[in-house]
């Protein structure tokens, strides 16, 4: 069938009674189950000619209409459009067109129209997805499907999407009647409507918000029966689907509203404004419209427009509110759901309760007094209770102050209440914020910045002092740990003893320490306020020296506060220890984390992860201390380095780690000529590189090896780390040399005075340093035993001379082994050393060019120390220990005779350790034999005697032994 003419110049009372008479007799028909398809098209094509050319018969062929839409819907929900599709029919595609036909006849009666036509077909339109919302939703629409998703399924199905058309079109040209029918389904529908509002809202945003406002104001006003909804439900979630893309808009439309109140009218809505807002947000399910409500509130709500609300609380109580104290409860309830808006709230009922302006009444200070009062034991209440239950508490009002004090930061969405209905809640933790300003903080809990220090200026400033602590207090213990680890973190970083609002300040300190924490915590506020400051990467920042400097003084807090403060600060550093390792070495940071370790009770049992990476940063620290040129930054990183290096001794694995990096560093390119290493020395130094051995094998064991053939190859590539670039040393004074030197041989001296506890004697730390010289300078393995061999300048030739190069290039060794001397038995370990140096001296004095041995002073230098080496270690008898005086007035050939009877000496009596005691005082000591082998001094006593005019006054030294 054609559709008849559009054209109303060309439709007759006879063509439209034809019409008519096939339309009753076509719905009568399908009535019957007796019409075909072609019968139901004829009949919706003879319906939408009804509708533009008959108007007593609009109403009939909507409802008809209607009943050819609701089969099209019926027919997607159960998939039936889907599966004629695939049969290749054509019923569908006739459905199709009498959607599309349907719409563009009334888009075009609208147009024609506008007074006319919008209000039908808007609240026909309304009540269509109304009804198959509530009908079709759960067979199209999963349950857990999110809006978007039930959007889009609608806008999938043709009739659904049409009548979708036609409202935004309603609510174009007629939006009053459009809004108010939307309100109206809203409410009836429920739930399954929002994706129509939510549709809607998109399109027009900013008109709908304002039109649902006021149409729920207008409702709201007519009913002022306080137990009625008044639409409120409706309104509440439309405009939550709005909130998250329009917020903007909803908070202009909700002030709009408020600022009506003061405009002077008294009509019913300009009076039932702010009960309605009240009313309005405190519904809100997801705190959206509080937020949008208080945001920016402050800039609104002065203290006249406080007074002039005050005057119509009066009236509001019987007509809106049931009593004062439901009206008070509800504003205590919103306040505590509040976050966005907290901080400034609070400050504004501080003020409001201290009554410093004269513009506030008595009475309402009284009322803003009384409002605060609540708040507070409502907070407290509230978290205490979810604390002795165990749930996470999230208060919306103390996260939000938290929040507030945030300087730069975006407060996060909030959600969830913790009334149950509506508010909104946020769980304030580590990953939320990264700091916070305690200016801004204390702002919001006191109505003066800073507070006077000589403790307040009255009554008020007391009030408003004790209130300050008790909020803080609260939003530290039941926010959780990460919230007092931030307010640590900032009160640490304001400086303490300049500028301290001591009122303020220092009652915070002391509760926050003193306060306890939930019991899911695992290390204290401090702690993980110290960690998250040093896990930060700008390391160098001013705000962590700051925090660092107030540590160190807090340390030094003595009095009744240090039982309190002190042990809190010990535990937290320990735990830090590893943090603050990786700074010790940062520029501008390195003193004052030095300082503060150094106070610390480093003895105590550390985790060995701990010990390790303090003990290399420390050692790093007092060489960078060595490489400063201002001598009282030197002395004074080296005393505290000591400090630490010591405390960190008390372990067996601290004691053997700092040893051995003091010993290898100061034989390392980059620090060894701060103790006289010539530019020419060279030592090498084990470096673990991470090389696969078997890999390292097959490489070269890849070729075919042919019979009677070489399977040698030389590797034509780059040896080792292939040429080296030698740099410039710098020449240090011989002064400051031997300065350098002696901190060094005191720290490790400190170091192996510190034995651990389960070692006595503290012979284990001079033992390493004695292993650890025999490791660098000598790495070959091979007889570094005690025994003498039996040939001395043959054996091992080439092996003690590059021993006696290395104590020439590096003076620092010879200073390391006078102080192993000087523990006497662990100069045993050192054995192949002496050894070395020994023969190799033997070797020169055998062939030395000159007539006296004071002639080659260097070598005569390095004798007479090697000699007086074996003296303090006791590796020679006492009618040896004559030597070191006596080789300066000797000749070469003299010299060479009696390095010869040392070594014959030390061949037959082997340097053991078992052959030292430890005396009470602690030494050690060695047993010598009773009576000296004659052969061992007979040429001794021959020099002597040869010499006896510049000498003779050692020989009573020989003869004495020789008598016993």
């Amino acid at each position: 069938m054609v559709i008849p003419e559009m054209d109303s110049r060309g439709v007759t009372s006879s063509l439209l009674l034809t019409e008519l008479d096939r339309f009753l007799q076509l719905s009568l028909t399908e009535r019957s189950s007796n019409s075909s398809a072609a019968d139901q098209q004829t009949a919706a094509q003879t319906a939408l000619f009804l509708l533009q050319h008959l108007p007593p018969a609009r109403p009939a062929a909507l409802t008809y209409l209607a009943q050819v839409l609701t089969r099209q819907v019926e027919a997607h929900a159960k998939g039936g459009a889907v599966e004629s599709k695939a049969e290749g029919g054509s019923g569908d595609d006739g459905d199709d067109d009498v959607t599309s036909q349907l719409q563009g006849l009334l888009l075009e009666l609208m147009e024609v129209a506008p007074q006319v036509w919008p209000p039908l077909v808007s609240s026909w339109a309304m009540e269509q997805l109304g009804r198959w919302s509530r009908q079709f939703g759960p067979a199209l629409c999963r349950p857990d499907a999110t809006l978007e998703e039930v959007l889009a399924v609608w806008l999938a199905c043709p009739p659904a999407k049409g009548l979708m058309a036609l409202t935004v079109a309603c609510i174009a040209h007629h939006p009053d009647t459009a809004i108010a029918a939307l309100l109206q389904v809203s409410a009836t529908a429920g739930p399954s409507f929002d994706w129509v509002v939510a549709h809607v809202g998109c399109s027009f945003p900013s008109t709908v918000i304002h039109r649902v406002l006021a149409l729920g104001l207008a409702s709201f006003a007519a009913n002022s029966s306080h137990g009625h909804h008044h639409q409120l439900v409706s309104v509440n979630n439309i405009l939550a689907h709005l909130a998250d893309k329009h917020r903007a808009d909803i908070q202009r439309a909700l002030h709009s509203i408020f600022l009506k109140t003061f405009s002077g009218g008294d009509d019913p809505e300009t009076q039932a404004a702010v009960p309605f807002l009240l009313r309005l947000v405190c519904r809100s399910m997801v705190g959206t419209l509080l937020e949008a409500f208080t945001s920016e509130l402050h800039t609104l709500l002065t203290w006249e427009r406080v007074v002039v609300l005050a005057g119509q609380v009066g009236w509001w109580i019987p007509k809106f509110f049931p009593s004062a104290s439901k009206l008070q409860e509800l504003i205590v309830h919103l306040l505590l759901d509040t976050a966005t808006a907290a901080p400034t709230l609070l400050t504004f009922l501080v003020e409001g309760a201290s009554a410093a302006s004269p513009k506030i009444p008595p009475a309402v200070a009284a009322s803003f007094n009384n409002i605060l009062e609540n708040v507070v034991e409502e907070l407290c209440g509230v978290a205490y209770w979810r604390r002795s239950q165990g749930s996470p508490i999230r208060i919306p009002f103390l996260s939000g102050i938290y929040s507030g004090s945030i300087s730069d930061k975006t407060v996060p969405k909030t959600q969830g209440g913790i009334w149950g209905s509506g508010g909104s809640g946020v769980g304030v933790g580590r990953s939320g914020t990264t700091g916070m300003s305690l200016a801004g903080l204390l702002r919001c809990v006191s109505s003066t910045w800073p507070l006077p220090s000589g403790g307040g200026d009255g009554s008020g400033s007391s009030a408003r002092l004790k209130r300050a602590v008790q909020v803080v207090t609260l939003l530290s213990v039941h926010q959780g740990a990460a919230t007092a680890s931030s307010l640590f973190s900032e009160l640490l970083r304001h400086p303490i003893g300049r500028h301290d609002p001591r009122p303020l300040l220092v009652p915070i300190v002391m509760s926050l320490m003193s306060s306890e924490l939930p019991p899911t915590a695992t290390k204290s506020p401090l702690t993980l306020a110290l960690v998250s400051a040093l896990e930060e990467p700008d390391a160098k920042s001013q705000a962590l020296l700051m925090m660092l400097q107030s540590l160190d003084k807090l340390l030094d807090v003595r009095g009744t506060k240090r039982s309190v403060v002190h042990p809190m600060l010990v535990d937290s550093l320990l735990e830090g220890v590893p943090y603050l390792a990786r700074i010790i070495n940062t520029e501008n940071l390195g003193t004052t984390v030095v300082s503060l370790l150094a106070k610390l009770p480093l003895d105590r049992p550390l985790a060995v992860g701990h010990v390790h990476v303090l003990a290399h940063a420390t050692v790093f620290y007092l060489l960078t201390c060595l490489h400063h040129d201002e001598m009282t930054h030197k002395l004074l990183g080296v005393q505290k380095s000591q400090k630490i290096l010591q405390q960190l001794s008390r372990s067996v694995v601290g004691q053997n780690l700092i040893i051995r990096l003091l010993v290898e560093s100061a034989f390392r390119p980059e620090c060894s000529y701060l103790f006289g290493a010539k530019p020419d020395s060279k030592l090498d130094i084990k470096e673990v590189e991470e090389v696969s051995l078997i890999n390292a094998n097959h490489t070269f064991d890849s070729w075919v090896k042919m019979p009677q053939s070489h399977t040698t190859i030389f590797h034509a590539g780059i040896i080792g780390k292939g040429v080296l670039r030698r740099k410039s040393i710098p020449t240090l004074p011989p002064d400051l040399v031997t300065f350098h030197t002696q901190l060094l041989v005191n720290t490790i001296s400190l170091c192996c005075r510190s034995p651990p506890q389960e070692v006595s004697g503290g012979t284990m730390g001079i033992n390493t340093v004695a292993l650890m010289l025999v490791e660098l300078i000598s790495p070959d393995i091979m007889f570094n035993g005690f025994p003498w061999p039996e040939e001395y300048i043959k054996f091992t030739f080439e092996r003690d001379l590059s021993i006696k190069k290395t104590f020439d290039t590096q003076p620092v060794a010879w200073a390391l082994l006078e102080l192993v001397a000087q523990n006497r038995s662990a100069l045993c370990f050192c054995s192949v050393l002496v050894r070395a140096l020994t023969a190799a001296l033997i070797a020169y004095w055998a062939t030395s060019p000159v007539a006296k041995a004071d002639q080659a002073g260097e070598q005569l230098a390095t004798t007479v120390r090697l000699l007086q080496i074996m003296v303090t270690g006791q590796f020679v008898p006492r009618p040896l220990s004559v030597l070191p005086q006596l080789v300066g007035q000797l000749a070469p050939h003299e010299v060479l005779m009696l390095m010869q009877d040392l070594w014959t000496y030390m061949r037959d009596n082997v340097p053991s350790p078992d052959r030292w005691v430890q005396l009470p005082s602690g030494y050690y000591s060695r047993n010598f034999d009773q009576q000296l082998d004659p052969k061992f001094i007979e040429r001794l006593r021959l020099v002597l005697q040869v010499n006896v005019q510049s000498v003779g006054h050692l020989l009573p030294t020989i003869v004495s032994q020789q008598q016993n």
